[in-house]
């Protein structure tokens, strides 16, 4: 599939799952523009301090790819850095 309806044809139930809430990490963004702390608190939540610099380093320049003028450039640089550590070969270890 190349999408997932939010609810089923005919239904107006959205389907339960698994959803992440990213207000803790984009208010962390919104506190520092250099993605530092943001980096930081995903390296303890999910890798118990275990990131590696080089880790630490491709996350960086992905989430400073992104602006950070608005609440949603916010929101995006911590759905890109989320998204880099779950889905990084440490993190899957790790787990």
């Amino acid at each position: 599939f190349s999408t997932i309806p939010s609810t089923l044809p005919g239904s107006t139930n959205a389907p339960f799952g698994t959803s992440i809430d990213l207000a803790e990490m984009q208010a962390i963004s919104t506190a520092d523009v250099t993605g530092g702390l943001l980096i930081e608190a995903l390296n303890k939540k999910m890798l118990h301090g275990t990131m590696s610099i080089e880790m630490r380093n491709i996350i960086s320049t992905a989430v400073l790819a992104i602006p950070s003028v608005t609440q949603a450039d916010h929101l995006l640089r911590a759905r890109q850095a989320i998204y880099l550590v779950a889905t990084s070969s440490q993190y899957q270890v790790q787990r």
